[in-house]
């Protein structure tokens, strides 16, 4: 199967290309890897930008289904819509990637990782994904890479816009909202709603949001803006929750609820008063509440060795608050200096079981300088100083370089640089198996890659190796002679090193074709077994086509190879996964309606059957459709 899909792939592309177009492409401008406006081809580090016109064509569910098809990525669900969702990159665990929403960290302190499943689409401008570690710009977390979700800002006149979508598994989706700008102000609301049945006992999930970004634009070359982010989240969880050691098949559990609500609220400015100099301010507050909801089964609980009952409530809220200053001083157009610092305050209050209510601070300082010389080669190198007043101080580096051959269409670019992952308030204060000496986890990894455009930068390939080394990892759990004769500990060592391929052809006006590989070989130094739940081999294309101009059909292809599970120390298969999907535009221009759109996808279109974390079925064939309509 895997074969044939890639056989197909490869004759489309070279049968199309004799009867290609020219097609300039925009060169893609990135905020994340430099914290500056940066053209791609100048970043040294490994880019992938989302635009958000493809989130808005392809009509992604959640963001992470949008993250899918990007090298080097992998995403794990654990089941149905609504459910945990955990991004991993280039082998690097999920607690060591950074999530960002506009800049704002959205990871929780206990656990250490996002659910991206509660970010709505609606309004995403873009989305950033920077592969390799990134703790010298943002601190810790960022071993594996940062994933940056940018927020739109309304422009133009006033528009209004709404969709409905219904599809199995009682799926339904609607949303509303509008945006513009009037004046020095611009403006952009959307309300969302989500709810779905799932596809067993307690598998459903219901969901709603609000996201808002209002700015002004200053005299003096200044901007302000804020943006806020609600959501709220009622899903089931049908595995029974049991510590150790768990079922090979999980035990359904009919009642058991998870209630999840979410604040983001960002403020921010940018100026630039005088050429040489440009500054940034950023205030940010994250909150985030968990209920666990979990009365008595009708059916014991499977025994256990340790930890909390199966029938297990409880409630986590954690707050984060942060204030971050940049400034960059720029000399020509050859050099550019960064000086940065960031405070950020950590709270928990978790109630339950096994209660603890932890706080910390963290300050942090930031120097990064970047040089361009003849509008070919861009180098970059910073350092970071990170202080916590729980578990100390960690410094990190990096340097990349990027190298343009500008007659042959080739660009030379890679990286190295170290990075650090903070332990959570569980690996910390958590009664029972915690430990308050654990020491951060460290990283040093580097890549190096050529690009390559060819016929008029039509046709784009690049290739690039990558090489992480893991020390200090943060394990459970180690025996001790004392009560309570387990603690967390910084035994672990781990390497993850691969390629990525990525080709991608504009092989007409209306038709494009991407396909990218990733080979990533992993290996836990201490038990000598793969890293778990990380593939071999992952396979992702796409297709985009537009036959006639109200009509946009689109298809992806994803293919990932059998994993590890260190649960049960048995191999996950493989899958090949399969979605389509298109929009109609009806209407356009018609007295107050901008346009009417038909919508439909359908992923899965095999019916797979497979897992991508054992225990939690995927969602079988699954189709969504609806129409979406916009008024000026």
């Amino acid at each position: 199967m895997v074969r044939t899909a890639m056989m197909v792939l490869v004759l489309a592309l070279v049968t199309n290309i004799v009867a290609a177009q020219e097609v300039k492409q925009a060169e893609p401008v990135v905020v994340t890897a430099t914290r500056l406006e940066t053209p791609a081809e100048q970043l040294g580090a490994s880019v992938t930008v989302i635009p958000g016109d493809d989130i808005d064509t392809r009509r992604y569910p959640t963001v992470d289904e949008a993250l899918r098809g990007v090298p080097g990525v992998e995403i794990r669900r654990s089941g149905s819509f609504g459910k945990t969702t955990a991004i991993s990159i280039r082998g690097a665990n999920p607690n060591q990637v950074q999530v960002l929403v506009d800049g704002m960290r959205v990871k929780s302190p206990t656990l250490g990782q996002v659910d991206l499943s509660d970010l709505s689409p609606e309004l995403i401008e873009r989305i950033e994904v920077i592969r390799g570690p990134q703790s010298t710009l943002y601190g810790a977390d960022a071993i594996g890479g940062v994933v940056n979700v940018i927020t739109r800002r309304g422009k133009g006149p006033f528009s209004l816009w709404g969709t409905q979508e219904v599809g199995n598994y009682d799926t339904l989706r609607s949303g509303t909202g509008f945006s513009g700008s009037q004046g020095i102000f611009d403006y952009a609301f959307a309300f969302g709603h989500f709810e779905s049945n799932g596809q067993t006992i307690n598998d459903g999930v219901n969901q709603d949001s609000f996201n808002t970004r209002v700015g002004l634009a200053l005299p003096g070359n200044t901007d302000v803006w804020m943006a806020l982010r609600w959501n709220k989240t009622d899903t089931g969880v049908p595995i029974e929750f049991v510590a150790n050691p768990q079922p090979i098949v999980p035990t359904i559990d009919p009642n058991t609820r998870q209630e999840t609500e979410t604040l983001i609220i960002n403020l921010a400015a940018h100026t630039r008063p005088v050429s040489w100099w440009e500054s940034d301010m950023r205030v940010g507050r994250y909150w985030n509440r968990q209920k666990f909801i979990d009365p008595p089964d009708p059916f014991p609980c499977p025994p256990i060795t340790f930890g909390p009952p199966c029938d297990f409530s409880g409630l986590f809220k954690v707050e984060r608050r942060e204030v971050e200053w940049l400034n960059h001083f720029h000399v020509g157009s050859w050099s550019t200096s960064t000086f940065g610092v960031e405070y950020r305050w950590e709270s928990a209050d978790v109630q339950g079981t096994n209660g603890f209510g932890p706080k910390t601070e963290t300050v942090s300082g930031l120097f990064q300088q970047q040089f361009r010389f003849f509008d070919r080669l861009f180098m970059a190198a910073g350092v970071r100083v990170e202080d916590n007043d729980v578990f100390g101080r960690s410094v990190t580096e990096r340097g990349s370089l990027s190298f343009l051959i500008k007659e042959t269409g080739t660009r030379i670019h890679g990286g190295a640089g170290s990075g650090f992952r903070a332990p959570t308030f569980n690996d910390l204060f958590f009664p029972g198996f915690s430990n308050p000496a654990l020491e951060p986890e460290k990283s040093f990894s580097w890549d190096a890659g050529i690009e390559q455009k060819l016929w008029g930068n039509r046709i784009r390939l690049d290739a690039t190796v990558f090489k992480n080394s893991f020390t200090n990892l943060i394990r459970c759990c180690v025996p001790l002679a004392v009560p309570p004769f387990v603690a967390t500990a910084n035994i672990g060592r781990a390497r993850s090193e691969g390629l990525e391929f990525t080709s991608e052809a504009d092989l007409l006006d209306n038709l494009r074709v991407g396909v990218n590989y990733t080979y990533t070989e992993t290996k836990d130094m201490d038990a000598h077994t793969w890293l778990p739940r990380e593939p071999r081999h992952r396979w992702n294309a796409r297709v985009a086509w537009q036959p006639i101009k109200p009509l946009s059909l689109w298809t992806e292809l994803h293919i990932v190879t059998r994993q590890w599970e260190s649960l049960g120390n048995i191999y996950a298969s493989g899958y090949t996964r399969l979605d389509l999907g298109g929009s109609y535009r009806m209407l356009e221009r018609w007295g107050h309606v901008k346009y009417v759109d038909l919508t439909a996808r359908i992923q899965n279109v095999a019916n797979e059957s497979y897992q991508e974390v054992r225990g939690f079925p995927a969602l079988g064939i699954t189709g969504i459709g609806g129409v979406r309509v916009a008024f000026e």
